[in-house]
C-alpha cells in the first residue's frame, strides 16, 4: 500500500520547484502563496508549514541556488590537487554557472541580495585561498579581499557574456589569467 502523502523533503522540494518555475515565468513579484501551492499541487495550509510567506520561499530559492552552485565548485575543485588550478577551476565551474542559470539567478537575486547567514561564494573561495597559503603556494596578504575581487570579476565576465551577442572565450580566459596574476604575484609587488 502506497502512503498518503509524501516525504516532508518531497514537498519542500515541489513547492520550491513551483516556485522556481513561477518565478522564471512572471518574475518574483508576479507569485503568489495561491499560485506556488496550486502548480505544487500543494495545500495552501501545507505551504505555511514549509514557509511564513512568498517572501521565505523567494529566500528558500535563492539558499538553494548558493548551495548547489557552491556544491558544484566544491565537487570540481575536489579532485585537482594543483591550488592555482583549484581556483582557476572554482572560477570556469562558478562562470558556467552563472551563465547557464542566468535567468533563474537573475529573477531570484533581483533587488534581493543574498542573506549573509550562511556560506557564501565568497567566504568559499577564501577558505579556498587559505587552503593554498597554508599549503605556501600563495602569498596574499588579504585573501577575503582577493575572493571578493575575483568573485566579482567573474560575476561581471558572467553579465557580460550572457548580455554580448555570440561567445566570447578570450573573456574566460583572461578571467583565468586574472586569477593566476593574482595569485603568483610576489608578496611585495601588490
Amino acid at each position: 500500500m502506497r502512503p498518503r502523502t509524501k516525504p516532508i523533503e518531497e514537498r519542500r522540494t515541489d513547492l520550491l520547484d513551483a516556485a522556481e518555475k513561477l518565478a522564471l515565468e512572471r518574475g518574483a513579484d508576479g507569485i503568489t502563496v495561491d499560485q506556488v501551492t496550486s502548480v505544487a499541487g500543494i495545500s495552501k495550509g501545507t505551504f505555511y508549514l514549509y514557509f511564513d510567506s512568498k517572501d521565505h520561499v523567494l529566500q528558500a530559492l535563492r539558499d538553494r541556488y548558493v548551495t548547489g552552485f557552491m556544491a558544484r565548485q566544491a565537487e570540481a575543485v575536489a579532485r585537482i590537487g594543483d591550488p592555482v588550478a583549484r581556483v582557476e577551476t572554482w572560477v570556469t565551474v562558478g562562470l558556467d554557472d552563472y551563465v547557464r542559470d542566468h535567468s533563474l539567478h537573475d529573477v531570484i537575486f533581483q533587488h534581493h541580495p543574498p542573506a549573509p547567514a550562511g556560506p557564501t561564494p565568497v567566504t568559499a573561495l577564501t577558505r579556498l585561498l587559505q587552503e593554498g597559503i597554508d599549503a605556501g603556494a600563495f602569498q596574499l596578504p588579504d585573501p577575503a579581499a582577493t575572493a571578493t575581487v575575483i568573485y566579482h570579476a567573474m560575476h561581471g565576465v558572467a553579465d557580460h557574456l550572457i548580455h554580448a551577442p555570440g561567445p566570447q572565450p578570450a573573456l574566460a580566459r583572461e578571467l583565468r589569467h586574472l586569477c593566476r596574476a593574482l595569485l603568483t604575484c610576489p608578496r611585495g609587488s601588490r
